[in-house]
């Protein structure tokens, strides 16, 4: 049995990132996304996304408490709930993504100037 599962070959999907998290990364500058991947990498992102989860829980439960006095007043609320989660969530996507954001930029310096 444990031979088998030696054997399988594990599919790695194939990941799309969101479309503003891919504008931080392509017009991040050397040193911005040389931050960002060195944050990814420390022993203390870790901390970081535990941290942002903890905020991200907070925000649901604003929601829940949140006396709307209409249906259109709490729908712009947990828009704006939303948002902060949508955007605590592509940071930590930007960091992740940062060390193969600098790998294609340097794969295409190699291309531009011959090196390949």
């Amino acid at each position: 049995m444990e031979e088998l599962d030696k054997r399988r070959k594990s599919k790695v999907p194939i990941r799309k990132l969101p479309e503003p998290v891919e504008w931080l990364l392509r017009n991040a500058t050397g040193q911005q996304l040389d931050y960002l991947d060195r944050m990814a990498k420390s022993e203390e992102f870790r901390t970081f996304v535990n941290f942002v989860g903890k905020f991200k829980d907070h925000n649901v439960y604003e929601i829940y408490r949140y006396k709307a006095a209409s249906a259109d007043d709490l729908a712009y609320f947990r828009a704006g709930k939303v948002g902060e989660v949508a955007g605590l969530d592509g940071i930590i996507l930007a960091c992740q993504g940062a060390g193969e954001e600098i790998a294609r930029r340097r794969r295409m310096r190699e291309v531009d100037h011959g090196t390949v």
